[in-house]
């Protein structure tokens, strides 16, 4: 299936995920066992990458990782096939100092403008497995607790028989427009100066429409009257899924929620031509990785 363009970090993986094989214990065994493997290595949730003369890189490391380094009782995620049919794993090792000298551990969201965009998706799914792993050792159903099976996929609890799936938390992102101008916010714990578009998580029962027209008006006091969904980005800190959206509003008269925002302002298109360009004199955007800054550049493009 040809997918249309998605300009966000994160997204369209080159791997095939291969699901047919998390339950193929004896495939994945072999599949560790095969010189053609890859597995990056995570410690903490932070990928082992390394410093190249085109910007940090992945560390691969071959099948035998998880065996000889992995930490104990941590899940061994397949990630799946690449264009090759080699199979890509991912594993937290017990010491980080078993690959001194090879590269290092490094915070994903600071490493993720000097990556190269290919890794980002695997990468981001590997430390989104992660993260939920971590969160949920126990049965929700029962409070025993639970057995990493499918290759990272599921959980199982061994008391109760209840299965658990990796969770992800649906968020609208928009930008509200009014004729040649945005609104952004900015939050109080973002560096000075940053604005960015609106956003919150999406609530049980709720379209992805009504979600933006209930965030924007009690977050900015806006009505929105028009939704258009741009694209989607998985956002792995911790697993959420990012919707931007474009909204046309039918007021301007912005009223901030000051427990969400410390404020928002109307930016013309002239505006937001100079943060995108860093040349504003008292504002900027989020990076282009930030699924933010691609609604941002998509409405200041148009004509």
């Amino acid at each position: 299936m040809l997918l249309p363009p998605n300009p966000n970090a994160f997204a369209r993986s080159l791997l095939d995920r291969a699901g047919h094989r998390r339950r193929d214990a004896e495939w994945l065994a072999a599949a560790l066992n095969n010189d053609q493997t890859s597995v990056v290595a995570f410690h903490k949730h932070q990928p082992f990458l390394y410093e190249s003369s085109e910007g940090l890189r992945v560390r691969w490391l071959g099948g035998n990782a998880p065996a000889d380094l992995g930490a104990p009782g941590a899940p061994v995620i397949f990630l799946g096939l690449d264009t090759n049919q080699a199979a890509t794993f991912a594993c937290e090792v017990a010491d980080s100092a078993a690959l001194e000298g090879l590269g290092e551990f490094v915070e994903l969201r600071a490493a993720t403008p000097r990556l190269d965009a290919k890794a980002l998706p695997i990468l981001g799914a590997a430390k989104s497995l992660f993260e939920w792993h971590a969160r949920n050792g126990f049965c929700a159903n029962c409070g025993g607790a639970s057995l990493v099976v499918e290759a990272g996929w599921k959980r199982e609890c061994p008391a109760c028989r209840a299965e658990h799936f990796p969770r992800v938390d649906p968020v609208c992102i928009m930008l509200p427009v009014k004729g040649d101008k945005c609104c952004m916010g900015r939050q109080r714990v973002w560096p000075r100066g940053m604005h960015s578009a609106l956003a919150g998580f999406i609530e049980p029962g709720e379209a992805i429409e009504e979600a933006v027209a209930r965030e924007t008006l009690e977050e900015a006091g806006l009505r929105v009257i028009h939704v258009e969904v741009h694209s989607t980005q998985p956002w792995p800190f911790p697993h959420s899924l990012m919707i931007g959206a474009i909204c046309e509003v039918e007021n301007e008269d912005i009223k901030v929620d000051m427990d969400e925002l410390e404020s928002a302002r109307w930016f013309t298109r002239e505006d937001v031509q100079l943060l995108l360009a860093g040349k504003h004199p008292d504002a900027f955007c989020p990076p282009p990785f930030a699924i933010a800054h691609q609604l941002i550049k998509t409405w200041a493009e148009r004509a």
